[in-house]
């Protein structure tokens, strides 16, 4: 028995092992070995490097170099182009102004004015300006709108100046556009002298860049839109009910585990089908028959993977027109869906008639051309991606790519306001009409009156002023900066209007979303207060609530500051007041004080303090001739009322050093700090000295510049008579060295002629023998001679050459 347990034991141990291939050296009786085994084996020795704690920080020290530099590009690169995108903004805004100054100084012709008011009925020109009222822009606007018609099938103007072309559309009573139509209403308007306004809704490029949206378009197409994909088409109809749960499903509501989800399965692995074998329809159909069967899983791609796929799965059917039907074909439940989503296109695109029924076969044939250019836009936005959203004020629009942009406002003296008049939809006093038609979005909407003066009022037609569109705008003091120098002078009238559009904000409802109360020029919320902001009182009044959070007046939220920073604003801190707040300091005395002491690390040691809490600054009074001064040695001098009592200020250079030899106190002017290098450094302008002492330190002043000047000059002399000097030096050196060498020139010059020379008389002029002489004695002819004596000489010391170059000037010793 213990035989045979061992005997099992053996077997059961050497199933337990496996078989490997031998890593020693190949057998003596074996002929080269195995070629196999020996690959294994390193060839050369392994070299193990490890990185010391220096290395690793050196290391680490010029990749966070290399990160910093590549951010700081990165931020340049960006600020640069957010620069350029703002900059063009602004032009764009200028040019679409300029050209409504254009558009408006047409509409004040006084040609086109005699012709507007030749067709305006007796009735309306006997009423005078001033008794004109919301009755009669009605009747006038109804007069208009069955008077004048819209023809598309006008022809456009080429080359014909705005004026030309308004004087033929008064002839034929019709016009070929809604801007058309509206510069001809504003010339009756302005005919029968009634203030008037030609307000533009301005388009300019957007300020902010839409990269960020335009990537995310995709996302929420995808998932708005799920019956795009090209397999949905072909799926039978059992799985009709599984598309239209699925948004239940994605809600979170639990379904049990059955043939629903491997339909699904199913359904993506006929999809991917269906994309690789595009030919193939009866693949796609037994995979939708039969989800059970057993395929190998394949790895679950992204849907970015799956979108572009889908892409090109699209473009492959389009080639063939004998699929491409059914590829974009949706099935009846995304059909039902889409059009549960989306209201029908001919009802949003009709625009509203007017309610007046005596004109109304006039209206219609004067709305019929718009309708048939609306028509093609409509087609083309059935046949486009579904998946876009139009907010709700393009669903009431219409959902037109581009709206009407121009109207009328009309100055009613009897209710001392101003009214929007919309002469293409037969609008009086109607805000909301006009925003609802324009193109989207409405950011600068501006009104230019006969005299050319421009108001900015977005404010009455915009809803949305509070919360999103400010956020669209150009910087507010750049605008109102461009539009000073057109700013009307009736002051009155202007404040009148922007009361007008307070009370429309306060008479709005508070935001429901926390994120608008952010900057919000009414309301605040507690999350939203900067680092130095507060709301004062502690019982200041809640306005509302919104999701749990209390909502306060702007009002009540007020800047808080320093001791330091109250100090420039020539105001001082109150003895005895307790911070209001405390924050965290930044200054580079509060980071050397938590370099000390590492328990501060963590705690708010700045006291902030609001003005309530503060005074006006107290001077001191300068006493036996001297200058109060500060811990530093010097003056505050931020505001003209930090002056001390009894001293003055003087701007001149370099006093202290006068008032240093007179032994009169001077302090320097700190008027502001500057921040640069790292550090904060002191910025001076001027000295303070007290008042007895102005006079004299004047006189000195002047005496010691009188000094200055008079030394400067007397240097600036002695550096001309220098000049001459040197001059006159260099001229005797030179008549010097015509006397000592000048000799041996003339006798060269034979030399020279014998040697092949032209003479006088063979040349024939005076100039070329001159040339010849210069020549001559400027290059000597024994240079073999003179090098042989060089080198025989025998070689000279310094002290030797020093003495034998004693008697030479210091030109000749070059």
């Amino acid at each position: 028995m213990d035989k045979g347990s061992d005997e099992g034991d053996e077997e059961e141990s050497e199933d337990d092992w496996e078989e490997v291939e031998e890593l020693s050296g190949p057998a003596p009786g074996d002929v080269g070995g195995s070629s196999a085994s020996q690959s294994v084996l390193p060839l050369k020795p392994v070299e193990i490097e490890i990185e010391t704690p220096e290395q690793v920080k050196t290391r680490e020290r010029r990749e966070k170099i290399q990160m910093e530099c590549e951010t700081h590009l990165r931020r340049l690169m960006k600020r640069f182009s957010k620069e350029v995108h703002e900059n063009t903004h602004k032009v764009h805004l200028l040019c679409l102004l300029a050209n409504g100054f254009y558009r408006n100084g047409v509409c004040s012709q006084p040609d086109l004015l005699a012709i507007g008011l030749s067709v305006v009925p007796a009735r309306f020109t006997r009423v005078p300006p001033q008794d004109v009222d919301l009755g009669y822009l009605s009747n006038l606007v109804k007069w208009f709108i069955g008077t004048f018609t819209v023809n598309a099938d006008l022809s456009a103007p080429e080359r014909g100046s705005l004026q030309t072309t308004l004087e033929r559309r008064f002839a034929i009573y019709s016009a070929r556009d809604e801007e058309e139509l509206v510069h001809m209403f504003l010339l009756i308007l302005r005919a029968l002298q009634l203030l008037t306004r030609l307000v533009l809704s301005l388009q300019p490029l957007p300020l902010k860049s839409s990269v960020a949206k335009g990537k995310k378009l995709p996302k929420d197409r995808a998932t708005e839109d799920p019956g795009d994909a090209p397999g949905t088409s072909r799926q039978a109809p059992e799985n009709q009910p599984k598309l239209q749960t699925s948004k239940v499903t994605r809600q979170g509501k639990a379904f049990p585990k059955g043939p629903g989800k491997a339909g699904t399965k199913g359904k993506r692995r006929k999809t991917a089908a269906g994309r690789t074998k595009h030919g193939e329809p009866s693949s796609s159909e037994g995979e939708a028959a039969g989800p059970s069967k057993q395929q190998p899983q394949r790895p679950r791609q992204s849907r970015a993977r799956r979108r572009a796929l889908r892409v090109s799965y699209k473009e492959e059917s389009g080639s063939n027109p004998a699929t491409s039907s059914s590829d974009f074909e949706p099935s009846s439940g995304e059909a039902h869906r889409s059009s549960d989503e989306e209201p029908a296109p001919p009802r949003q695109r009709r625009a509203p008639a007017p309610q007046w029924t005596k004109v109304g076969s006039k209206n219609d044939s004067r709305t019929q051309p718009g309708s048939r250019r609306q028509h093609p836009a409509s087609s083309s936005s059935l046949g486009s991606k579904r998946g876009k959203k139009l907010s709700q004020d393009d669903e009431e629009a219409g959902g037109k790519a581009a709206g009407i942009d121009q109207w009328l406002e009309v100055f009613c003296e009897k209710e001392v306001k101003w009214m929007c008049v919309d002469c293409v939809h037969g609008t009086v006093g109607q805000p909301r009409t006009c925003y609802r038609y324009a193109t989207k979005p409405v950011t600068y909407v501006v009104g230019i009156d006969s005299n050319g003066w421009v108001r900015d009022v977005t404010q009455r037609y915009d809803p949305a002023w509070m919360t999103a569109t400010r956020k669209c705008r150009v910087d507010a003091e750049w605008w109102d900066e461009t539009l000073r120098p057109y700013r009307s002078p009736f002051v009155e009238r202007e404040k009148q209007e922007d009361l007008e559009f307070q009370a429309k904000h306060l008479g709005q409802p508070l935001p429901s979303a926390i994120g608008t109360y952010k900057n919000h020029p009414l309301y605040a919320l507690k999350r939203h207060l900067l680092k130095y902001e507060a709301i004062y009182p502690e019982t200041a009044a809640v306005l509302g609530y919104c999701r749990g959070e209390a909502v306060y007046s702007r009002d009540c939220v007020h800047t808080l500051h320093s001791r330091d920073t109250w100090l420039k604003q020539a105001r001082v801190v109150r003895l005895g007041e307790v911070p209001y707040k405390m924050v965290k300091g930044y200054s580079n005395r509060a980071r050397k004080a938590r370099l000390a002491n590492p328990q501060l690390q963590d705690q708010n040691d700045l006291g902030l303090f609001g003005h309530w809490q503060t005074e006006e600054y107290q001077p001191p009074a300068a006493v036996d001739g001297k200058v109060p001064r500060n811990e530093f040695g010097n003056v505050y001098l931020f505001l003209p009322s930090m002056m001390p009592i009894g001293c003055v200020q003087l701007h001149l250079p370099n006093l202290h050093r006068v008032a240093r030899k007179l032994d009169i106190d001077c302090a320097p002017a700190v008027t502001g700090f500057d921040f640069h290098g790292g550090y904060c450094h002191a910025v001076t302008d001027g000295y303070v000295v007290c008042e007895e002492f102005r006079d004299v330190l004047l006189t000195a002043w002047e005496n010691e510049q009188a000094l200055i000047e008079k030394k400067e000059k007397e240097r600036r002399e002695k550096r001309a008579l220098g000049n001459w000097k040197l001059l006159a030096r260099g001229l005797l050196i030179r008549e010097r060295l015509r006397l000592r060498y000048g000799a041996q020139s003339s006798v060269a010059a034979p030399h020279t002629d014998a040697g092949g020379g032209l003479s006088d008389d063979e040349e024939g002029t005076s100039s070329q023998a001159e040339a010849a002489r210069v020549l001559a004695a400027s290059w000597p002819q024994n240079r073999e001679t003179e090098e042989e004596q060089k080198l025989e000489c025998p070689r000279k010391t310094r002290r030797a050459k020093k003495e034998a170059a004693g008697h030479l000037f210091p030109f000749e010793k070059l």
